[in-house]
């Protein structure tokens, strides 16, 4: 028999679970369209520009009306070199040579690239990023100046090339959209369409949660929730109907978060980071407060 829902019905989920219409993504194609001229006109092909997160997943909601944008300077890089032994340690720096150009100088670069295509009016900048207004269009931008993060497994040997970005308090940020992406695919393929569905789905709950305030706007970033569903096994995603299927997602995410044996397993949907190790205040207590949340919107019993 199949479960139902006292507060949203299937029909509802259904068109949650659907990814924002064409006229939306015409919109987001055009602010980085603009954010890409403005800045290839200062660096031309020194940088590597990319979307990144729920527009570039595919993830995204109709209330998520940013793009995420990554500008990468082909010149710079950050190392992780602690898979390293201590000789080889030496050596590494033997043979580098260290930049007096900085993350906080190419971010100003880029701001001002930005407002010389949108105006002062439409750019501000932030701890992390560079936020474009949305102006008439509705559809705002953030934009993450970044350097190329090198993992080495071995000297000479790059393990994984992410991104790497210092903030304006002074914390090192990391992250691997690419391999971010292209797991999120694989996900989504193997489990029948249905990872990015669910991720959807929770998202607009997220959003009228956060519409009722019965929740802040951080207590469940986009990026955090989908690396939760990215966890859940595919098997989880098997099931006739979007009530059921997101039932059975909110279950097993509840009991593997309050599992302290499984939980510190949860890994990025890169699979290169874990999810609550290292320097993340990310915890399964956030999670799982969210999840109940989340629950009891839905009506489940």
């Amino acid at each position: 028999m199949p479960i139902a829902t006292m507060n949203v019905s299937e029909d509802q989920l259904s068109r949650w679970a659907r990814p924002p219409s064409e006229t939306e993504e015409g919109r987001c194609q055009a602010i980085v369209s603009r954010i890409t001229r403005a800045v290839r006109a200062r660096f031309g092909n020194e940088v590597f520009i990319d979307t990144q997160g729920s527009y570039k997943n595919r993830t995204n909601v109709r209330q998520d009306s940013d793009v995420d944008v990554i500008v990468r300077h082909n010149g710079f890089y950050f190392e992780d070199i602690a898979n390293l032994s201590e000789n080889d340690k030496v050596r590494y720096w033997a043979g580098v040579t260290r930049s007096d150009y900085t993350c906080s100088q190419f971010k100003q670069e880029i701001q001002a690239s930005l407002i010389r295509e949108f105006g002062s009016q439409a750019i501000r900048s932030s701890n992390k990023c560079i936020n474009v207004g949305g102006g008439s269009q509705g559809i705002s931008a953030d934009v993450v100046p970044c350097f190329a993060h090198k993992r080495f497994r071995a000297l000479g040997v790059i393990e994984a090339e992410g991104i790497a970005f210092d903030t304006e308090a002074g914390v090192r940020v990391v992250s691997f959209p690419e391999q971010h992406y292209t797991n999120g695919v694989t996900k989504n393929d193997v489990a029948g369409r249905a990872y990015k569905a669910v991720v959807r789905i929770l998202k607009n709950i997220r959003n009228d949660l956060i519409e009722q305030s019965s929740i802040t706007q951080d207590a469940m970033p986009s990026f955090f929730l989908e690396c939760l569903v990215w966890n859940v096994p595919n098997s989880n995603f098997q099931q006739r109907t979007y009530t059921e299927m997101t039932r059975e997602v909110i279950v097993k995410l509840w009991n593997d978060l309050g599992n302290p044996e499984v939980a510190p397993n949860y890994a990025e949907v890169s699979d290169l980071l874990w999810l609550f190790k290292g320097q993340t205040r990310r915890t399964p207590d956030q999670g799982r407060i969210f999840l109940q949340q989340a629950w009891n919107y839905a009506g489940y019993t």
